[in-house]
């Protein structure tokens, strides 16, 4: 997954090697497996490390902010690591970059989304079968109010779990967001896994 890091983040922004020490040891492992493929943004800086819960499994939650990025709901790169085994259950970079509205068409979307899901899982990538195309928006709070985060959404369906996956693109071909084992209620059409990317949620839960 070496190479995965160009094709994550954008050539022209420059990496910081994050030190395993700024985690606690028991998140190490989790932390050097994330980064075997993808960089950490320069000039985010790790807030938080902590263990979560996702459909009822163990997995440790990264945050990274911005310095004076209005904490939640601000500028943030987070990622979200299962234990045993060690996956990339997602992982959501919310920054004003991505207010360019200049998306890529749903023919481009797909091939990104497609490259990305082969890199990154190959196996998950057989099993997933599209349902669509199209644009998606968050938000994330500024110093001079809010900016709209907008990419090209490419959601799947994997039958063979019952669960949804999906990779947001963004205007420069990188991707904005990953998410995968997304279990949905249709009975009562709301998500039941826990949302531990999204800041609206985390909210909601009174999140520390």
């Amino acid at each position: 997954m070496k190479n995965a890091v160009k094709f994550l983040i954008p050539m022209t922004m420059a990496m910081t090697n994050i030190m395993a020490q700024e985690v606690p040891v028991e998140f190490e492992k989790h932390l050097a497996f994330f980064q075997d493929g993808i960089a950490i943004p320069e000039n985010y800086h790790l807030q938080q490390a902590k263990k979560v819960v996702v459909n009822d499994r163990d997995a440790v939650l990264f945050r990274y902010e911005k310095d004076k990025n209005n904490g939640l709901t601000g500028e943030h790169f987070s990622f979200v690591i299962s234990e045993e085994p060690l996956a990339i259950l997602g992982f959501t970079f919310m920054d004003r970059r991505y207010s360019n509205t200049n998306l890529p068409t749903g023919t481009e979307t797909k091939k990104v989304a497609r490259d990305f899901l082969k890199k990154i899982d190959a196996g998950l990538n057989q099993e997933l079968e599209n349902l669509w195309i199209k644009r998606h928006d968050e938000s994330v709070s500024l110093a001079g109010g809010r900016s709209v985060i907008a990419g090209m959404k490419y959601k799947c369906y994997r039958s063979s779990h019952d669960d949804y996956a999906w990779v947001i693109v963004g205007f420069d071909g990188t991707i904005v967001t990953y998410e995968r084992d997304i279990k949905w209620n249709t009975k009562e059409q709301k998500r039941i896994t826990e949302k531990w990317l999204h800041d609206s949620w985390l909210n909601e839960q009174e999140f520390k």
